[in-house]
């Protein structure tokens, strides 16, 4: 039951407008209730390096929430993919050195750029605590996608004729198909043949729906649209 409940408060968050954000229960609150003390990373050498440890590089305005109810609205936020924090900041004016990380508990989540960002303890299918982007929320099926940061070594030339090569952060997408009865999550594999595999149930219904639409599930729009189909199966 506890998996189910932040779930399904999830699904009705990711559906609302910027209006009816405004209209929900809100509860502002003081930032001790769901901000840690602990002062963000700074990067000093990020200029010696490609990429970046962020999902997207500047803070953006945003929501807090904690069991849909609203506890901080227009504060800064940004997510930090390399260490796996919320960074949070009063408003995007106030110093990137007075921010502060974000509690980690599944009652908090975040909304940001039309994306919303959640917490989930270790669960069947994932052996890791930690933060997913909600791509896609039914009433049976979600499709999750966990965002890390690998660093690449740089090299140095071997002749005249080719450049060194920096060293670099590189992205990695990681996609999940969670089922909301259990609680587990399912992790879709590179393949698009593996990734139909994950689809256990109407698997005929499944491949039609896809030939139909001429569906690339191994991009995101069309792995969130397979998603949704099959909730209502």
């Amino acid at each position: 039951m506890k998996n189910i409940l932040p779930i399904a408060v999830f699904s009705f968050l990711f559906l609302i407008t910027s209006l009816s954000l405004a209209q929900m229960g809100t509860e502002e609150v003081g930032a001790t209730h769901y901000m840690t003390n602990k002062p963000i990373t700074i990067y000093p050498n990020a200029s010696d390096y490609s990429g970046s440890v962020y999902e997207n590089e500047e803070f953006a305005n945003g929501y807090i929430f904690k069991n849909g109810k609203t506890l901080a609205s227009n504060v800064a936020l940004r997510y930090n993919a390399k260490r796996d924090e919320i960074e949070v900041k009063k408003s995007l004016r106030v110093s990137n050195s007075k921010a502060k990380v974000l509690l980690k508990h599944e009652e908090i989540y975040i909304k940001m750029l039309n994306k919303l960002i959640v917490y989930c303890s270790i669960k069947e299918g994932i052996d890791r605590a930690g933060y997913f982007m909600v791509l896609q929320e039914g009433d049976n099926y979600a499709l999750y996608k966990k965002i890390e940061k690998k660093f690449i070594e740089g090299r140095e030339s071997v002749n005249s004729i080719t450049r060194d090569t920096p060293p670099a952060f590189k992205n990695v997408e990681i996609y999940y198909l969670v089922n909301k009865a259990t609680g587990s999550f399912d992790k879709f594999p590179k393949s698009r043949k593996g990734k139909l595999k994950v689809f256990t149930h109407n698997t005929k219904e499944v491949k039609n729906f896809v030939n139909v639409n001429k569906l690339n599930v191994n991009k995101e729009y069309a792995l969130a649209k397979l998603v949704k189909f099959y909730d209502t199966l």
